[in-house]
């Protein structure tokens, strides 16, 4: 029995069978001219939408009107959550230090409120 030898790329590119059969790539590359010259030959009108450009006056409209207005009646609830983000991000870990223990606390010169109120706070936001 013969002994199997492993073929290289390089083998198996200049063989004489792969010099006859043309890459998938250049099928694929016909296939998509294809498809180009087809949607060519569909017309201009094929290719053209044309819709009307209405412009909307924001005083008239009633969708604008109303977007409006529930941004004035949020205003403030969305100021609120911006500023309660803000601390979450920027104060938790400085909070957490200043009431860690009674004596830190009365160290920096907190009053016993304050750091009652940071405690709760922290319990709160955790």
């Amino acid at each position: 029995m013969a002994p199997i030898v492993p073929v290289s790329d390089d083998d198996a590119r200049s063989s004489p069978e792969a010099k006859r059969r043309p890459p998938a790539l250049l099928f694929a590359g016909l296939a998509v001219a294809s498809s180009f010259a087809l949607l060519a030959s569909a017309g201009p009108a094929m290719a053209r939408l044309e819709l009307p450009n209405k412009e909307v006056d924001n005083d008239t409209s009633p969708l604008v009107q109303k977007l409006l207005q529930r941004t004035a009646e949020n205003k403030d609830r969305y100021a609120k959550e911006r500023l309660q983000d803000y601390y979450k991000r920027n104060f938790k870990e400085y909070f957490e230090f200043e009431a860690s223990n009674a004596k830190v606390a009365k160290a920096r010169g907190l009053s016993p409120e304050s750091a009652a109120a940071i405690q709760k706070w922290l319990e709160e936001n955790k």
